[in-house]
Formats: structure tokens, C-alpha cells, sequence
């Protein structure tokens, strides 16, 4: 029996040999049909690896992000809260939209002219402008607009403030609701309903930023 075992074994190593071996010369198709088999197999463990490379460091950087604009929102809080006390304004709101406006400061406007709120220049005020998107008639085009211009980020957030509180030329009470909003909700809807922006989706982006940054809990 170990006799016709060790015949056995030796007759199917002979067998997979025959597979890549003739004649003492390898078998060109086989041996090409493995090299491709393992090519493939390299190839797709590579694929895997870089995947997962790729997912750790986009996870990273939304990491990175997420503590860079939370960073960002607890410098700016604190002011937004005074401004809240003594004007009514909800913090989570003046927040939310120097974060939406500015692209969490990362606009030109914002960073280099300290306007978060992309708040317009009247006739006299120191104003740069600059290209914007403005959604009219059922789609997005590019204006040229001009800006104010502000010596400091607390300027922007106090002039947006009193923009809501004593609202526009034409019509003062433009942003009653926003400052009788019971909360940010009401609030963001109201902005929107009010004119401030043009975006249909405005009010819902602006409760996305409070609710994603927890932004209510600054809210008196």
C-alpha cells in the first residue's frame, strides 16, 4: 500500500509538471495563462491596499477639516453670543451663515476683506468687487457685484446684525421674523422667505451647519 501511495504521488506531481512542461521545454500557453493569473491576483491585492489608503487619508482630512472649522466657529461664538444678547439675533444663525457665506472663510471676500456675509456696498462704503452666483429665474449665473469691505471680522458680524434689525431702505421690518424666530429652524426658513439669498436651498443648508456643528448650544 505505501508502495502504490508514493506511484500515486509521483504520477500526479508528473501531471501538474505536464501542465507548463513538454518535452523539457515549458508550455508556452500555460505558463503565459499563469503569469497572467498572478499578474491579476497582484494587481487586484494592489488595488485593495490603495483603497484602503486612499479611504484613511480622505478620512484624515474630513478629519482635519471638521477640527479646522470647529476651531474657526469657537473663535467667532463668543461675539456672535454678545451680538445675540443685545440684539436678538439668534448665535446659531449668525454662525451658521458667516460659515455658508464665507466657505468657512475661505472665500476671498471673507479672508482678504473680512465680509463673511457677502454683505453689499452702498454708495460711499469702501466696496471691491468680485464675481458671485445669483440662482435667477430658475438657474445659477455669474454677476459682478460690489462688496463692503471691512477692517475686521467683528465689523462683518455687527454690520450683518444690525442689516437683520433694521433690515433694508425699502422695508425695515424685512427680517421681522428672523428676530422673533422661536429657533434656528424658523429662523433659516425666514432668512430665505425674507430675500436675503436667492438659493432655493439656503434655509435647509444653514440648518445642516448648525445641526452638523451643534451650533444651537451657543444660543441663548
Amino acid at each position: 500500500m505505501a508502495i502504490k501511495s508514493k506511484r500515486y504521488k509521483t504520477k500526479k506531481k508528473n501531471k501538474i509538471a505536464n501542465l507548463f512542461i513538454k518535452q523539457g521545454r515549458l508550455r508556452w500557453f500555460n505558463t503565459l495563462g499563469f503569469a497572467t493569473l498572478l499578474f491579476m491576483l497582484a494587481l487586484f491585492v494592489s488595488q485593495i491596499y490603495t483603497t484602503k489608503s486612499t479611504d484613511k487619508l480622505t478620512q484624515k482630512n474630513e478629519m482635519t477639516q471638521v477640527q479646522s472649522r470647529t476651531a474657526w466657529l469657537k473663535k467667532i461664538a463668543p461675539y456672535a453670543q454678545r451680538l445675540q444678547k443685545k440684539y436678538g439675533v439668534l448665535a446659531s444663525i449668525t454662525l451658521a451663515q458667516a460659515a455658508h457665506e464665507s466657505n468657512w472663510n475661505d472665500s476671498q471676500l471673507s479672508s482678504k476683506y473680512h465680509n463673511f456675509y457677502g454683505i453689499k456696498a452702498s454708495s460711499g462704503q469702501a466696496a471691491i468687487k468680485l464675481p458671485t452666483s445669483e440662482y435667477i429665474d430658475g438657474k445659477w449665473i455669474t454677476v459682478n457685484a460690489r462688496f463692503r469691505v471691512y477692517t475686521s471680522w467683528q465689523a462683518s458680524m455687527l454690520d450683518h446684525t444690525l442689516l437683520l434689525v433694521n433690515g433694508t431702505t425699502e422695508n425695515p421690518n424685512r427680517y421681522y421674523r428672523v428676530l422673533h424666530a422661536r429657533n434656528y429652524k424658523i429662523a433659516a426658513k425666514a432668512l430665505y422667505q425674507a430675500g436675503y439669498a436667492t438659493d432655493p436651498t439656503y434655509a435647509t443648508k444653514l440648518i445642516k451647519i448648525i445641526e452638523q456643528y451643534h451650533l444651537d448650544r451657543y444660543d441663548y
